[in-house]
């Protein structure tokens, strides 16, 4: 198993044990998205190796994230369209087709997994796309973009981000 497929997988047990049955496959790719984001700036690189996003319609998307979906349905996971009233159109939501046990990150990962997660989890699908859209990779490529023009399937340049230095120091621990 990948790590992008065991990240997916503890997130949708994270999203489970907050009582929520499932994740919209946009707020799935948004989640991810802001993980890799976080991890740029706390640490300067990637924290799914296997994981690139490109530029599409509502933000940043990642083929490896279908890739990974494709290999964990049935299995893992369920993929069932969800119609609700105050949206026209049915959203693609996943679930944990039972409780899985993952042992594929140490207690740090973990621990970095759910300060990003726990920040998220909570907002709206409105507020998440407006969060992602003020990210560095973002901003970056909606600069290029001109009036009314998409850079669709345009790579998103995650070293745009700025590195937080004072994590970073924090993180490695006193100088001796």
């Amino acid at each position: 198993m990948t790590k992008l497929e065991s990240a997916i997988l503890y997130l949708l047990a994270r999203v489970k044990k907050r009582g929520r049955n499932n994740l919209s496959k946009f707020e799935l790719f948004k989640l991810l998205y802001l993980l890799e984001v976080g991890a740029y700036k706390y640490t300067g690189r990637s924290f799914l190796d296997d994981i690139s996003f490109v530029r599409e319609k509502n933000g940043p998307i990642s083929f490896d994230v279908y890739n990974a979906l494709s290999n964990l349905e049935g299995k893992y996971i369920q993929q069932v369209e969800v119609k609700k009233a105050d949206y026209p159109f049915s959203r693609c939501c996943i679930s944990l087709k039972k409780d899985y046990k993952n042992d594929n990150f140490s207690q740090s990962e973990k621990l970095f997994m759910n300060s990003i997660f726990e920040d998220y989890l909570d907002l709206s699908i409105k507020d998440l796309k407006a969060l992602v859209y003020k990210t560095p990779p973002m901003k970056e490529i909606i600069g290029k973009e001109g009036k009314g023009k998409i850079l669709k399937g345009y790579p998103v340049n995650f070293n745009s981000i700025p590195l937080d230095e004072e994590m970073v120091d924090l993180i490695a621990g006193p100088n001796e």
